[in-house]
C-alpha cells in the first residue's frame, strides 16, 4: 500500500516530468533513432509485439508499428475498457477514447490472453536506475505487466531526460526489461 508521502511524490513527479515534455520538441531525426532503436530492440526477440499508441506529447510509436508489421509480426494495440485495456490483433480502425487517445476498433482480448507475445512497448514518463517505470498514475500498464509471462521483454520509450535516479515504488509498480531512447538502450538484467 502506498504512503500519502509516496504518491505525493510521484504526483509531483509526474507534474513536472509532464512540463517537461511539453516543452521538448523530438524532431524527425530523434524519432526516426528511437524506431531503429525501438526495432534493434524488438530484434532480440520473437512473437507478438503489444505496443501503444501514443500521444502528442509522447515518445511517437506510428512508426514503429508500421515498421513491426513490415517485419511480418503481429501487433497487438491497446483500447482502454473500463479499468483495463483491451488488446486489438493488427487492428485497421480506430476511434479516440476517453482520454484522447486513437483506440482501435474490432473485439479485444485482456492481457493474459495475448497468444505468442514477445515483447510490450510500454509507455512511461521516467525509469529508474532500478527499472522501475513512473506512468501517468492509473495503473493501466501496471495492471497489464501483472498478466504477462516474466519472459516478455518489457520496453519502455523515454526521452533521454527521462532516465532518473529514483522513482518513488509502490507494492504494485512491476519492473521493465529495458529503456530505449533516441540515443541508446539501457538494460536492466535483474529488475527490482
Amino acid at each position: 500500500m502506498a504512503t500519502p508521502n509516496t504518491q505525493e511524490t510521484k504526483q509531483s513527479l509526474r507534474k513536472s516530468l509532464q512540463e517537461t515534455r511539453r516543452k521538448t520538441q523530438l524532431g524527425s531525426f530523434d524519432a526516426e533513432q528511437l524506431t531503429k532503436r525501438a526495432l534493434f530492440e524488438l530484434s532480440k526477440t520473437t512473437g507478438d509485439v503489444a505496443i501503444y499508441m501514443s500521444l502528442p506529447e509522447e515518445p511517437p510509436t506510428e512508426n514503429l508499428i508500421q515498421e513491426v508489421r513490415k517485419l511480418n509480426r503481429n501487433v497487438w494495440l491497446p483500447r482502454i475498457n473500463n479499468d483495463e485495456l483491451l488488446w486489438i490483433k493488427n487492428p485497421t480502425e480506430f476511434n479516440v477514447g476517453p482520454y484522447g487517445i486513437k483506440e482501435p476498433k474490432g473485439d479485444g482480448v485482456l492481457a493474459k490472453d495475448l497468444p505468442e507475445l514477445g515483447a510490450i512497448i510500454l509507455p512511461g514518463l521516467a525509469v529508474d536506475v532500478k527499472g522501475t517505470r513512473l506512468g501517468k498514475g492509473k495503473g493501466f500498464y501496471d495492471r497489464v505487466l501483472v498478466q504477462l509471462n516474466e519472459n516478455v521483454k518489457r520496453i519502455v520509450l523515454l526521452f533521454d531526460l527521462e532516465f532518473i535516479l529514483e522513482v518513488p515504488k509502490e507494492s504494485h509498480d512491476q519492473p521493465i526489461h529495458t529503456i530505449a531512447t533516441p540515443y541508446r538502450s539501457i538494460h536492466f538484467t535483474k529488475p527490482d
